[in-house]
């Protein structure tokens, strides 16, 4: 005899099965008249994720009959189980602990499946208070989805955020290439070795990642290894020599979220339960130390930018990553930029040729895949051009993208040219 909650659930997968047949043949024909009706609105919300509401519809559409199949069938696993420890007495007394663990692993695997959605991640969006992790798996869910287009994809830091808008990107450009902002703040050489091994990277893509001495001379960071390190890093981490070079717990953090994707989810809910103001209260705190004299601030801080094994590694990483990036087939630009005119006097003057001799390098590897921007060559910066160290004012940032944009149709026509 089955219970009202099996009955329930017969009919939940009678709905998923059922979910699936139209969706397959009349999911496009939704999702077009979903369009027509809250496109409008969908795209005001999104912040220019996007430009086709139709194609985001129908791929939330399919995500949502996904999610509800994996929940189906993992609810079917832990019945299944159930039925066969009742029936054997000698199960009893582990019934619980088995059932607990089952369900626990089962809970994660259905967190895997809904850390690959846009569905999923959307709950923690917002448009302000920028959820940076939940951000960029919307963003690399997305463009997965993008049929038709180049695609020109931002990488790097902050400095890569604060210098070229690809909303301005996508206005100007963004019928004949789509551009997708993929950083993480405080990012560099090895995060980024560890990010590009996440993206949905496609041969032809464009790679485009604005640096500078920070990046490499910064000193150690691990902001991002905590959120995507993975078991594929650690033949790196000891090719490189980079153990004693990692923060503390680093590793570990990323590690427990590959192996329990519940766990990646930890931020985004501590943004979403406890709020803004207490998860960034430590960064508000840093902000606050910070002097309002940029030229003192810089006085204090450009020391410690500066050669040593972590410059030499996160240099190897990126290296690294750049070599794995031509071999998929893209081409990556470095845009040599510069933090604050008075940084660039305090700091030691052997760094910047240092950068570009790396830079230099990568370019002489890249089988004619990679290449170098002089910052200046594209937009010759003032101090009031930053609205502190490293990043720029909303308006400098869109002058840059413009000059950016002119510079890809200079150098990549093909791109821009008109279908015959």
């Amino acid at each position: 005899m089955k219970t009202r909650f099996e009955k329930i659930c017969i009919w939940l997968a009678g709905i998923t099965v059922a979910g699936w047949l139209v969706f397959t043949y009349t999911g496009v024909a939704i999702s077009q008249v979903f369009a027509e009706r809250l496109g409008a609105k969908l795209l005001k919300v999104s912040g220019g994720k996007f430009d086709e509401p139709a194609v985001f519809i129908l791929g939330r559409i399919r995500e949502m009959l996904v999610l509800l199949t994996a929940a189906m069938v993992l609810l079917a696993i832990s019945l299944m189980l159930n039925r066969v420890l009742k029936k054997h007495a000698s199960y009893a007394s582990y019934r619980g602990l088995i059932l607990g663990v089952v369900i626990f692993a089962m809970m994660n695997v259905f967190a895997w499946f809904a850390g690959k959605t846009v569905l999923f991640w959307s709950l923690f969006y917002h448009k302000t208070q920028i959820d940076n992790f939940a951000q960029y798996q919307i963003k690399n869910a997305l463009l997965r989805e993008l049929k038709g287009r180049a695609r020109a994809i931002l990488i790097g830091n902050s400095q890569t955020n604060a210098s070229i808008d690809e909303v301005v990107m996508n206005e100007l450009i963004g019928r004949e290439v789509w551009s997708t902002e993929l950083v993480q703040p405080g990012s560099r050489g090895f995060d980024m070795l560890t990010l590009i091994r996440t993206m949905s990277l496609m041969e032809d893509d464009l790679v485009i990642c604005y640096l500078s001495e920070g990046y490499f001379y910064g000193g150690e960071s691990g902001i991002v290894a905590a959120d995507f390190f993975s078991l594929a890093e650690i033949p790196d981490l000891i090719e490189l020599k980079g153990w004693e070079l990692f923060p503390p717990g680093a590793a570990q953090s990323g590690l427990a979220a590959q192996i329990f994707p519940l766990y990646q989810f930890r931020k985004s809910f501590s943004h979403k339960v406890l709020g803004w103001d207490i998860t960034n209260l430590q960064q508000r705190k840093f902000n606050q130390s910070l002097e309002e004299n940029l030229e003192t601030q810089a006085r204090r801080r450009a020391p410690d930018l500066k050669f040593g094994k972590v410059s030499e590694f996160e240099q190897a990483a990126m290296s690294r990553a750049v070599q794995e990036m031509v071999s998929r087939g893209c081409t990556v630009i470095f845009i040599a930029g510069h933090m604050h005119p008075d940084v660039q006097r305090f700091m030691d003057q052997r760094l910047r040729p240092d950068m570009n001799r790396f830079l230099g390098r990568l370019k002489a590897e890249g089988k004619g895949r990679v290449f170098i921007v002089e910052g200046s060559e594209l937009l010759h910066l003032q101090p009031a051009d930053f609205k502190d160290l490293v990043h720029f004012t909303s308006d400098t940032q869109r002058r840059f993208t413009i000059e950016l944009v002119n510079y890809l149709k200079r150098q990549f026509p093909e791109m821009f040219a008109p279908v015959q």
